[in-house]
């Protein structure tokens, strides 16, 4: 299997994340990131020795665009496959598009829910994918895999397929036994379109006489070439089944009305808080220490 890892702060020539790029990945997308990074090796190793050459893995990449990274995407003969690998351990059930663990035969719903994120996720690089015009792409399956071997799924008729630690063999090897759907050239031209998309260039408008007469502009008008929708711009271009055509701002819409980025998370404010508050320490500390030695001087200049 061919792998094109692009994890942030990955060093490809030890294969590991050092210890400083550790604390700035945490910081920057959160506690959980590493663990997942992680995880990802251990599947990875075991797709790995099963799938061939003619497999392609994705390793959290960011299609241009999408502003998201994935963290696996496979692409072979048999389609695109997105998947997301999580470290969780315990008893959780997965029925329909609910996700959540199980104690004392009381069902609780999780956050974040994984089953609709890598369902999302396979949905966003569908659409990406057709936008660019690619005719071949029907359908991206969504598959939650499982890294710990100590976690149960109790799986519902779930939304996406979810897949635990001792079954990833198994799973691997009815990928290589599924019905081939792409070609060589075909897989090649996919993996390009979501590392380098094609730019959309815009269409040239008909140059017209300004005399001329109804007849010149209808035989104008049909020797426009074909533009493809995807090229198009959003107002004009068709709406996807999957995706919802974003509704546009009026102009007695104010900017408290328009949706903003979201900061730092709870997570990420404690830690920054807590370097304030040791900076804030360090700082009293060698204020009391100075004051302490001047005042010691003075007493001694007193007879």
């Amino acid at each position: 299997m061919k792998i094109i890892d692009q994890t942030p702060f990955f060093n490809n020539e030890t294969g590991e994340i050092s210890f400083l790029d550790r604390g700035k990945a945490m910081l920057k997308y959160g506690a959980s990131w590493f663990k997942e990074v992680e995880a990802q090796k251990q599947v990875l190793t075991v797709l790995d020795n099963v799938l061939d050459r003619n497999y392609t893995l994705l390793r959290n990449v960011s299609p241009p665009g999408l502003e998201a990274s994935f963290p696996f995407i496979l692409v072979g003969p048999a389609g695109v496959f997105v998947m997301y690998v999580t470290p969780l351990t315990g008893i959780f059930r997965a029925k329909g598009d609910q996700w959540g663990t199980i104690a004392r035969n009381t069902f609780k719903n999780e956050k974040p829910n994984l089953l609709t994120r890598t369902e999302r996720m396979a949905r966003a690089l569908q659409v990406f994918l057709q936008r660019q015009g690619y005719p071949a792409i029907t359908t991206v399956d969504a598959i939650l895999l499982c890294s710990n071997p100590s976690v149960h799924v109790d799986s519902i008729r779930p939304i996406i397929r979810v897949v635990m630690r001792d079954a990833l063999e198994r799973f691997a090897i009815s990928i290589m036994q599924a019905r081939v759907v792409f070609s060589p050239e075909s897989v090649q031209d996919v993996i390009e379109r979501i590392l380098n998309p094609p730019k959309p260039t815009p269409p040239q408008p008909a140059e017209t006489p300004a005399a001329a007469g109804p007849e010149t502009l209808a035989s104008a008008q049909a020797e426009d070439p074909y533009v493809p929708a995807f090229v198009l711009p959003e107002s004009q271009a068709p709406a996807w089944s999957n995706e919802p055509a974003p509704l546009p701002i009026s102009g007695t819409q104010t900017r408290s009305q328009v949706p903003r980025i979201k900061g730092l998370n709870k997570k990420q404010r404690a830690f920054l808080i807590v370097l304030f508050v040791i900076l804030c320490l360090l700082i009293t500390a060698f204020l009391f220490l100075v004051i302490k030695d001047q005042w010691s001087f003075l007493l001694s200049l007193l007879p």
